[in-house]
């Protein structure tokens, strides 16, 4: 009796689908008091965003919508406060005080993209949350 060489099939193919939606719980997306944020501070296992209140509320209800069309910034910890002067710079938004969330960096690690342009501008990196899994260097 002949048995089948179990090593010789080849893997099942990975989900080619890109993820379009992660809960708040999924992210352990919370808030993140503003004030204990300074440009110094190093980079930590999190990523930031900083929103107005109402968009923040909608993302701890509903979780996060992924689309390449429209994706998410998301910031390292020492940007945050550039990005908070910014919105606080805009007339349209400096009436609203700015909220910072965070979310877990290693739930999204694999769909981000560097945002060489943000990066630039708050002197952090910067990366855009789009859902679809990044190619990783082989």
């Amino acid at each position: 009796m002949h048995q089948t060489d179990l090593f010789s099939y080849p893997f099942p193919p990975l989900p080619t689908s890109p993820r379009t939606h992660f809960t708040a719980e999924e992210l352990r997306l919370s808030y993140s008091p503003p004030q204990h944020f300074t440009p110094q501070i190093t980079p930590d296992s999190w990523l930031y965003l900083v929103s107005n209140k109402e968009n923040a509320q909608h993302l701890l209800s509903s979780g996060v919508h992924l689309a390449k069309t429209e994706p998410l910034l998301l910031i390292e910890r020492n940007g945050v406060c550039a990005w908070r002067d910014k919105l606080a710079e805009d007339p349209a938004t400096a009436t609203a005080s700015p909220c910072v969330l965070r979310l877990r960096r290693s739930m999204v690690a694999d769909m981000l993209e560097p945002d060489p342009d943000h990066s630039a501008e708050f002197s952090a990196e910067c990366y855009l949350l789009t859902g679809a899994p990044q190619e990783q260097d082989r």
